[in-house]
C-alpha cells in the first residue's frame, strides 16, 4: 500500500509555471522601463525650460509618466507576489479533492518528526483506505469514484481538529498528521472518522453510495525517520484490511524496540 514519492513530475510543472510567470514578467518590465526612460527624456529635455506652455507639458507628461512607472511597478510586484504564492499552493495541493498531496505530507511529518526530537511534541498518523474502492469504480464509473473521494476528503477535513493536515497520499488513500496527538487520543480520532464515513451518503445520478474505511494508527518515536514512520502506519493499515476492513488497527513498539506488536486491547471497537 505504500507507495513511493514522485518529485520529478511536479517539479516539471512547477519549473514551467514558473517560467511562463518569469517570461510575462519580463515582458512588463521592459514595457514599465521603457515608460520610464521615455518620461525621464521629456522632464531633461524640459528641464530649466520652462518658459514656454509647450515645454511645460513636456515636463508634466514627463513627471506624470514616473508617477505611472512606479505605480505600476508597484502593481506589478503585486501580481507577482500573489501569481507565485498561487503557484506554491498549488504545487502542494491535489487537483481532485484540494487537501494536501504527497509533497506536502513529506514536508509535514519531516518538520513533525523534528519537532518531535526538539521539543518532545507528540504527533501521529491515520493512514486511511477506502475499502472495495475497484469495485465502486467498475460498478458506477471512475466520476463516481472521484465523487467519492471528494465527499470523503470534505467529511475527513470536516472531523479533523484545525490542527491536523490531512492528504491524500494517492489513489483511493490519505494520511492525516495529528500534532499534539498520543497513540490513545488517535485511535479515538481514527474511530471516529471511520463511524462518520460508515454513516454518510454521496448522491450521484440518483444513487446512493456507500462507503466504509480501514484505519491504520500509530504514533511517531523520537529514533523514527519519516520513512519508518509512514511504514509503520502502512503495518497498522494492512492488519485492518486483514481484520476485514471497515476498523481501525493500531501498531506499537515494545518498550525495548526490538520489534513491532499489535496491542489487541486498542484494536477493540471504540463507541465516540
Amino acid at each position: 500500500m505504500l507507495t513511493s514519492s514522485t518529485p520529478g513530475p511536479l517539479l516539471s510543472v512547477k519549473s514551467g509555471s514558473s517560467n511562463m510567470i518569469q517570461d510575462e514578467r519580463s515582458y512588463r518590465i521592459t514595457f514599465l522601463g521603457l515608460i520610464a526612460w521615455v518620461s525621464i527624456c521629456l522632464l531633461i529635455a524640459g528641464w530649466g525650460q520652462l518658459e514656454t506652455s509647450q515645454v511645460r507639458i513636456l515636463s508634466f507628461a514627463g513627471l506624470f509618466g514616473l508617477i505611472a512607472a512606479v505605480g505600476l511597478a508597484e502593481a506589478l510586484r503585486s501580481e507577482s507576489s500573489l501569481k507565485f504564492a498561487k503557484l506554491m499552493a498549488s504545487s502542494t495541493t491535489d487537483p481532485l479533492t484540494g487537501v494536501g498531496n504527497r509533497r506536502c505530507l513529506d514536508t509535514e511529518i519531516e518538520r513533525r518528526i523534528a519537532q518531535l526530537r526538539r521539543q518532545g511534541t507528540t504527533v501521529s498518523l491515520l493512514m486511511i483506505d477506502v475499502d472495495h474502492f475497484k469495485q465502486l469504480n467498475d460498478e458506477f464509473g471512475h466520476l463516481a469514484g472521484d465523487a467519492v473521494l471528494r465527499n470523503l476528503a470534505k467529511l475527513l477535513d470536516k472531523t479533523l481538529r484545525d490542527t491536523d493536515l490531512l492528504t491524500r497520499f494517492g489513489g483511493e488513500e490519505f494520511v492525516a498528521v495529528l500534532p499534539g496527538t498520543d497513540l490513545h487520543q488517535a485511535r479515538l480520532a481514527g474511530e471516529r472518522i471511520r463511524h462518520a464515513i460508515e454513516c454518510s451518503r454521496v448522491s450521484f445520478n440518483g444513487s446512493e453510495l456507500g462507503v466504509t474505511i480501514s484505519v491504520g494508527v500509530t504514533e511517531a518515536l523520537t529514533n523514527d525517520s519519516p520513512e519508518t514512520f509512514l511504514n509503520r502506519a502502512d503495518q497498522a493499515l494492512y492488519e485492518a484490511k486483514s481484520a476485514g476492513r471497515n476498523c481501525c488497527y493500531f501498531r506499537i513498539k515494545e518498550e525495548k524496540g526490538t520489534r513491532n506488536i499489535v496491542d489487541p486491547s486498542l484494536n477493540e471497537p471504540v463507541l465516540v
